[in-house]
């Protein structure tokens, strides 16, 4: 059908357009093949390999492996097919290969790409989008340049166009696995938009048989000149998919079937065999039941091995304890010796310790003591009222010193105590006014809630006197600044700044007084010593001298005063420390003696343990020299190296005098044993019992392999009868398989021949060309027509096998059917059908005529069988706008076009063809559409091998005139023939 009535019909599936990117010898070609069309250009252009391409997207495959079953892309030139390599190069061979089918189906438009897979060798990749083409093309193809044929891409590849793929859909999906790829190729849940999305052919069932019937179809669709055995595949294909059940498959295995009988055969002869030897059996076991009475003989040996065994490594294990405990021992009293010794390390220097915290302790309490005899001559001064008095006596003492020691100085400081005196006067003097006006002090004259503030900023502000009464104007102004003050537990807050409570207390004008007077009467001794009286010169070295011991007391006293502060604190800390010491110094001393208990406790066990060490080697030695003596026995017996026992003999039960008698019974043990091997020798000889890697062959065959070998025989004539028994029930159960066989070459005969009667009634009334009346002749091996003959005439029921001459008939027709190839010989329908051919009649003729046709009306007749083969395998109802490969047109004759195009068109083909420029004209006119592919070339392209271009829609006539919307206009004026 056309892909305007495609289109119209709900349940249309049509193939629209089809675009190679950088592939088959092409930079880029798009071209339209949903209707008749001719690809036009020079020989070798690729223009075959450009129709075959579609054979990729309508088959589930996913790699080129095995090309030739898959997808038989024919060498015409050669005569052959294409290797996988060649084919896998040709159409994928760069990172930018695309390859890239738009199609339609009742959901809607769909486009499916396929790529190059780099991950796997031979393989390449399949994306599914649910959009045109026309949305895709800008990814592969640049039409902007100023020619109009177009350029690469830049940058093209699988990630930035899969990236942009899934941006356009999100129901786009990328599927590899050929069962998902079949499911969605051929899906025909029409009512499923989800589920036939991407569907192409939709399949009547999705079972495996009608897959490949649709596979040889298609394979066809490319070949429509393909020759009589082509024709046969596909019959038998559609035969086999033609039978209501899966398992009525034609698929007789002979080799299988001849193999069963032959095992059977087999079977029976070895059971006669057996029943000869049964006296030699009975012989034998006699003899084995004495073996086994002495047979335990190998146990206790065992079991005195295994005791042996473990009494060394019970020996070993107690020696390796005794030397460990010995040792351990020996690291306990090196470790207590140093552990002691570091105890008395640590004593003597606690001891140490204690001696420098006394020595500390006795110096904090003699500066404390001299700190505070230091403090009680100054009364209530604070210390740094002392320290200022004593650095200024020092300045003075240090003055005056240098004044008796420098006349120059000596002038300079009777000046300086001359101006000293003069001040200390002064204060005298303004001491006896304040003291005259000490009743108009402040703090007498204001508010304790006054007074109080402004004492603790200091407390010289209450002290001050202004000689009268406050007027009012100050004594408010004075208020009013102390109520600025804020009272808080401790003192007074001046705004964000706190100042402590300070005590009321009154000038001593009394104490001032003395002070100055006595730095008067100093002054003056001082000045009278500077003198320089003639008497006075020979006491200056004394002067001198007691000065400097003044300086020096007055020097240790800032000494004593500086150290007073941390005198406490310091006794407390040498205090504390020598207690610590102390208590520590106890603790060591104790820890002390209980290590010189565990010393003297470990020496005595070290003793110990080494008489214990010395005894338990001596054990050893003994064990050692007994474990000689048994590896010499094993050396004689072999056999004895396998045994293994249930329970090891106890320890203190392994003894020499024990081993003595053991071994004498093993020497017993081994006469009666050659004898027995013998007998089972014979029967390994016989083919009655199989010796597992020549067990019983070995010069000592371990105990259990005679025991094995013994059982197998008693097994195996004890089972006799039931051997006998299912023997014949598989005899008849074969038979059985006999029968069926007979029925199925019989069925599956019956089966060709009603399918062959169907195509013909369905061929009725079919008229091609100049031919009325068309019969279809399927052609079966005569060999497979006598085979069925032969299995009538036998009787398969009984329990007895047939007769050798029923299957060596068998083999002789596998010699002759299958001839000299290898393989398994597995009779198929594509085997038994050997060829197809029709039978015709003329118009007036009075009989169907035998004779071949000519190329293009057998390319017709073929298309009419093919196309009633494809609509017993598609889904009922369903329309197809689907391409028909016709290479080579020009084979064709002109005048049988026209009904074979309209031929095409009813049963929903699009002729998709190939031609030189040597077709004639009225050919292309009346495919009535043309591509010419060879003409334009790209100065861009993806590889420099690859420059031809071809895009934008075909050429074509249609009522005699030229259909100039089918072309782009842009490329008009490129339509010139190149250099090839």
């Amino acid at each position: 059908m056309t892909d305007s009535q495609a289109s119209a019909s709900a349940f249309g599936f049509g193939i629209r357009r089809l675009v190679l990117v950088d592939s088959a010898g092409f930079c880029y070609v798009e071209i339209p093949v949903d209707n008749h069309g001719l690809i036009l250009g020079p020989g070798n252009l690729g223009k075959s390999s450009l129709l075959n391409s579609l054979r990729l997207f309508l088959l589930p495959e996913n790699n080129f492996r095995n090309s030739r079953k898959k997808f038989a892309f024919r060498n015409a030139s050669a005569g052959n097919f294409y290797t996988n390599e060649e084919s896998y190069q040709h159409y994928f061979p760069s990172q930018f290969s695309f390859l890239i089918m738009e199609a339609e189906n009742p959901a809607g438009v769909h486009c499916q790409i396929l790529y190059r897979d780099s991950s796997s060798q031979l393989s390449y990749g399949r994306m599914f989008a649910p959009v045109s083409y026309d949305q895709l093309r800008p990814l592969f193809w640049s039409g902007d340049d100023a020619d109009g044929i177009g350029e690469a891409v830049p940058e093209l590849s699988f990630k930035k166009v899969s990236e942009a793929v899934k941006k356009l859909s999100k129901e786009t999906r990328f599927v590899s696995d050929p069962a998902k790829l079949r499911t969605l190729l051929y899906s025909s849940e029409l009512m499923n938009a989800d589920a036939v999305r991407y569907s192409v052919l939709p399949l009547a069932e999705a079972d495996e048989r009608r897959v490949q019937s649709l596979r040889t179809l298609i394979l066809l669709l490319f070949e429509m000149k393909a020759d009589d055995r082509a024709m046969a595949n596909a019959v038998a294909s559609i035969v086999e998919a033609d039978k209501k059940f899966a398992d009525d498959a034609f698929d007789f295995n002979i080799d299988e079937f001849l193999e069963r009988h032959e095992q059977l055969k087999q079977r029976q002869a070895r059971l006669n065999r057996i029943e000869k030897e049964r006296g030699r059996f009975e012989k034998l076991n006699g003899a084995y039941q004495n073996y086994q009475a002495l047979l335990r003989s190998q146990h206790e040996f065992a079991a005195f091995r295994d005791g042996l065994a473990n009494a060394l490594d019970t020996v070993g294990r107690e020696r390796r304890q005794a030397v460990t405990q010995y040792q351990e021992q020996n690291e306990a009293l090196k470790h207590l010796a140093q552990a002691l010794k570091k105890l008395e390390q640590e004593s003597k220097g606690l001891e140490g310790e204690i001696k420098s915290e006394a020595r500390n302790l006795k110096k904090a309490e003699q500066d404390q003591r001299d700190g505070e005899l230091l403090a009680s001559q100054y009364g209530d001064m604070s210390l740094q009222e002392i320290d200022d008095i004593l650095q200024e006596e020092l300045e003075r003492k240090l003055g005056h010193l240098a004044a008796l020691k420098s006349a120059a100085q000596a002038e300079i400081r009777l000046e300086q105590i001359e101006r000293k005196r003069q001040e200390f006067e002064a204060k005298l003097q303004a001491l006896a006014e304040r003291e005259s006006r000490q009743q108009w002090q402040l703090a007498h004259q204001l508010d304790e809630s006054v007074v109080a503030p402004l004492r603790a900023v200091d407390p010289r502000l209450m002290l001050a006197s202004p000689g009268q009464a406050l007027d009012a104007q100050t004594r408010e102004t004075i208020t009013a600044f102390g109520q600025l003050f804020s009272s808080t537990e401790t003192g007074y807050d001046w705004f964000d700044t706190e100042y402590a409570s300070q005590p009321a207390r009154a000038e001593d004008y009394q104490a001032q007084r003395q002070r100055i007077q006595g730095e008067l009467h100093a002054l003056e001794k001082e000045r009278s010593e500077l003198a320089t009286d003639e008497g006075q010169e020979h006491d200056r070295p004394q002067l001198i001298e007691r000065t400097d011991k003044e300086i020096r007391a007055i020097t240790k006293e800032l000494d004593t005063l500086k150290r007073f502060p941390g005198a406490e604190t310091r006794l407390r800390d040498a205090t504390a420390e020598k207690e610590a010491a102390e208590e520590a110094l106890a603790k060591v001393q104790e820890q002390g003696n209980l290590e010189r208990e565990r010393l003297e406790a470990v020496e005595q066990k070290a003793a110990r343990a080494r008489a214990e060490k010395d005894r338990i080697e001596e054990r050893e030695r003994e064990l050692t020299q007994l474990s000689r003596s048994l590896r010499t026995v094993e050396h004689r017996f072999q056999y004895l190296k396998n045994t293994q026992c249930d329970q090891p003999l106890a320890v203190d039960q392994v003894s020499e005098s024990a081993f003595e008698e053991l071994q004498g019974r093993l020497d017993e043990l081994e006469n009666l044993r050659r004898s027995i091997l013998n007998h089972l020798n014979q029967f390994v000889f016989q083919g009655l019992l199989e010796d597992r890697e020549d067990e019983l062959q070995k010069d000592s065959p371990v105990s259990s392999a005679i025991r094995e070998a013994f059982k197998a025989l008693s097994d195996l004539f004890a089972s006799m009868t039931e051997e006998w028994r299912v023997h014949h029930e598989q005899i008849e159960v074969h038979n059985e398989t006999v029968a069926s066989y007979r029925q199925a070459l019989k069925s599956n005969h019956e089966h060709i021949s009603r399918f062959e009667a169907q195509l013909n009634r369905e061929l009725e009334g079919v008229r091609i060309n100049d031919l009325v009346e068309i019969r279809v002749d399927i052609h079966t091996d005569p060999k497979f027509r006598n085979l069925v003959e032969e299995a009538n005439n036998i009787d398969p029921f009984g329990n007895e096998l047939q007769s050798d001459a029923f299957y060596d008939r068998l083999r002789v027709f596998v010699a002759d059917f299958f001839g000299e190839q290898g393989g398994s010989k597995h009779l198929t329908m594509d085997k038994v059908i050997t060829g197809i051919s029709y039978r015709t009649r003329k118009e007036n003729a009075t009989g169907l005529d035998t004779k071949g046709q000519s190329t293009s009306t057998t390319a017709l007749i073929n298309l009419e069988l093919v196309y009633r083969l494809l609509k017993r395998v598609l889904y009922p109802g369903v329309q197809l706008s689907f391409p028909l490969v016709l290479d080579e047109l020009a084979s064709v004759d002109v005048s049988q076009m026209p009904a074979l195009l309209d031929r095409l068109s009813r049963q929903g083909f699009n002729l998709f063809s190939a031609a030189t420029h040597s077709a004639s004209a009225e050919m292309i006119y009346l495919v009535g559409r043309h591509l010419e592919v060879g003409q334009m070339r790209t100065a861009r392209p993806y590889s420099p091998h690859r420059t031809l271009v071809f895009w934008g829609g075909p050429e074509g006539f249609t009522d005699g005139e030229a259909v100039s919307h089918w072309v782009d206009q842009s490329q008009d004026s490129l339509l010139e023939s190149v250099d090839e």
